[in-house]
């Protein structure tokens, strides 16, 4: 009699469904409002350039604000409730927007796509997985994150040429609707909370736990550790050279003569390198040192945004640039989850990575609104292409000269074990 086949194991169908819940969400939410303000510009001309790039830090903002009272949430309740109303309030401050008429609005409605997003985008996310994968945590924090890059490759072409045959207006309106429909229907669908639920073990938990035994961090310990503030800095400067380039991207080669949807493809570009770059820097995680991969995509962002200097003059090297920051930025992301799981474990780990996501959301959304402060008081941008530039160098130290100092890497994820659709469990 022929053995039975094995499970498929659940836990890759929630991966699945916060695949769709990130790109959706985060890649179909803020990255959708980076790409209207061309059109902004054109429709409020008397709007200062600040003024048009202030959703994007409200936005993140927000969601920063929010972090903190996110990871409790979700450590208590089922985080069902919490993807459910996040994607009802952030769908439905999508439509709004299409019909904004004042600069009040427009930010009050910018307001509330934060708080929407900040319930289904990367913290609830990067939790759940977590819980269901004890082993590979490098690589399903890549491949949920990469989701989010991959959202944000497809909007901005996708959204220009939808804005190009209507208007903006309506194009938005479109999209509360996508915002809303998909994501809903995996949460719905596929999402559970903890594998127990299911009666199951998660993915490599027993050899996980025999490798992180007493090593979990609460968060009052980890805060008391050089590392975790280290850490925190480097993500918050690191994270700054990033929001500005991907936030002012298009309206920067709009300026240098680009067509519309040529820029947006060019964005897509950059987010396409960035999902792959993410999926990539979580393998190599689960294989080698994790800060040199940190240190590595630091780096990359470093050398990379210089080129941003000399694009208006050698237009040839406009995709190098996108290339290598797309690349150093795809790692920046997923560090957070990875180096915290390793530093700190995991059962504390939605209050730890709310803290690392206010640093994190702070960069994110003071970013785009510095470069623009920036961009009105010497009208270019290569003043704010040199902060940026020295901001990445500061990351760079960071994590040269602060990491691994105090706290010793833990094992989780790194157990070298092939990876497999299989369920864990005999």
């Amino acid at each position: 009699m022929p053995a039975p086949r094995p499970k498929i194991f659940y836990g890759w169908f929630v991966l699945a469904a916060s695949v769709v819940i990130e790109l959706f969400g985060l890649g179909f939410g803020v990255f959708a409002i980076t790409t209207v303000y061309p059109y902004i510009i054109d429709t409020f001309p008397q709007w200062s350039r600040t003024t048009v790039f202030l959703p994007t830090s409200i936005i993140i903002a927000t969601v920063g604000a929010m972090g903190p009272l996110t990871g409790i949430l979700i450590d208590r309740y089922p985080i069902r409730y919490v993807f459910v109303a996040g994607i009802i309030v952030q769908s439905v401050a999508l439509y709004m927007f299409s019909k904004v008429q004042t600069p009040a609005q427009y930010l009050t409605v910018s307001l509330f796509i934060g708080l929407g997003m900040s319930s289904v985008t990367i913290l609830p996310n990067q939790v759940l997985v977590s819980r269901w994968f004890h082993e590979r945590v490098g690589l399903v924090n890549g491949i949920v994150l990469a989701a989010t890059a991959l959202g944000a490759a497809i909007a901005p072409p996708l959204i220009t040429r939808g804005i190009e045959a209507s208007n903006w207006r309506t194009a938005f309106t479109w999209m509360g609707v996508i915002a809303f429909g998909p994501p809903m229907l995996v949460v719905l669908a596929l999402i559970r909370d903890r594998p127990e639920s299911m009666g199951l073990k998660a993915y490599g938990a027993e050899r996980a736990a025999a490798a992180a035994r007493d090593a979990d961090w609460t968060l009052p310990q980890a805060m008391r550790s050089s590392t975790f503030w280290f850490f925190g800095a480097a993500v918050f400067f690191g994270g700054m050279p990033c929001y500005s380039y991907n936030k002012h991207i298009l309206v920067y080669l709009k300026e240098l003569g680009y067509a519309p949807v040529q820029a947006a493809d060019y964005k897509g570009f950059f987010f396409l390198v960035s999902a792959c770059a993410r999926v990539s820097f979580g393998w190599l995680c689960d294989r080698f040192d994790r800060r040199t991969m940190v240190l590595i995509h630091l780096v990359l962002i470093a050398s990379g945004y210089p080129l941003l200097l000399v694009v208006p003059t050698h237009r040839e090297l406009l995709v190098p640039c996108l290339f290598i920051v797309g690349v150093g930025y795809g790692g920046l992301l997923p560090s957070m989850a990875i180096m915290s799981v390793g530093y700190f474990g995991r059962t504390h780990l939605g209050k730890i990575l709310g803290v690392y996501k206010i640093a994190y959301d702070t960069a994110a959304a003071t970013a785009p609104l510095f470069t623009a402060y920036l961009f009105d008081l010497y009208g270019s941008y290569a003043v704010p292409d040199a902060w940026n530039t020295l901001f990445a160098w500061i990351g760079v130290s960071l994590v040269f000269f602060g990491l691994g100092r105090d706290v010793a890497p833990r094992a989780t994820g790194a157990v070298d074990m092939p990876p497999s659709l299989l369920s864990p469990d005999p």
